[in-house]
């Protein structure tokens, strides 16, 4: 637990399942000057979950399960203030009624969309459909994760908490990720309010072969960005640690790619990482387990 656990309000919250959007043109242009047609944001993804493979899908972007919004904007960026990795979700209306899920992450794209992701099983992804009403029970948002000031946490509820279990290392944390970024890895996102939103890790030919290790990458891997600050507004700051968790696949957009709904933000030396290749929340929350290996 950590220090006010006991104080964190329970907040429920709702949505709907989205249906995809497109521009009047279909194409996006890669990192090389080709056009293609996006597919992977919003509404359902059958086959993608977490702990599968973040590359080597014909899409752009791709979100694992199911996307969920609020049909009114205040509204919908309350939903994705207060919704917090590891959250309980209970679709509510629908084929699928009664399934029981799990949030994974948070995945803006500037001026189109901002969404919660939600884990289900694959017989109520089957089931389910847009504009199906899913219930949030959201907590977590003002967690202190420990004595310092230094640490910050966002979008990190106490289920995944619990499940991560970050160990008290003088007045700071240790925890496990599965890989450490330079900040130059970091492309779309810097810049935005660190509490509700995403960034994006980029993924085009030139990072990739820099930084090999990337294409190993998981949905839901659990990955630390060094020299890079997100305690309120995410930007470049030596010395300083980001955590969070690679919430859709890549691009091929230039300064696109993997999804990192950011965690936990630690200056000063307070946040020190640990190598551990089962830092992936499908593992730690036990998600996705008939579907591993399919992607």
């Amino acid at each position: 637990m950590t220090p006010n656990s006991p104080r964190l309000v329970r907040t429920m919250l709702v949505g709907w399942v989205s249906q995809p959007e497109m521009d009047s043109s279909p194409y996006l242009t890669d990192s090389e000057g080709r056009a293609f047609v996006p597919v992977g944001c919003q509404g359902i993804r059958y086959n993608v979950r977490v702990g599968m493979p973040a590359f080597g899908w014909e899409a752009d972007r791709v979100q694992p399960g199911a996307s969920v919004t609020h049909r009114e904007a205040a509204a919908n960026r309350a939903l994705s203030l207060f919704a917090c990795v590891g959250n309980r979700v209970n679709v509510r209306t629908g084929a699928a009624a009664g399934a029981e899920g799990v949030v994974t992450g948070k995945h803006e794209e500037f001026q189109r969309f901002q969404e919660v992701l939600v884990d289900l099983p694959p017989a109520a992804l089957e089931a389910l459909a847009p504009g199906d009403q899913v219930a949030i029970e959201a907590v977590g948002r003002g967690l202190r994760p420990c004595p310092s000031p230094a640490v910050v946490a966002h979008s990190l509820g106490p289920e995944l908490w619990g499940a991560w279990d970050p160990r008290p290392r003088g007045e700071g944390l240790e925890v496990r990720v599965t890989l450490e970024l330079p900040p130059e890895a970091v492309g779309m996102g810097a810049g935005r309010v660190a509490a509700a939103t995403s960034w994006e890790l980029q993924t085009p030919p030139p990072m990739l072969e820099t930084i090999p290790e990337l294409a190993r990458v998981r949905l839901g891997d659990l990955v630390a960005v060094r020299d890079w600050d997100a305690a309120y507004v995410s930007g470049y700051r030596p010395g300083s640690v980001v955590v969070g968790v690679v919430c859709h696949g890549a691009s091929r957009l230039p300064g696109h790619g993997l999804g990192l709904t950011v965690l936990l933000s630690g200056r000063e030396g307070k946040l020190s990482l640990l190598r551990d290749p089962g830092a992936n929340i499908a593992d730690l929350l036990s998600l996705g387990l008939e579907e591993r290996g399919s992607g």
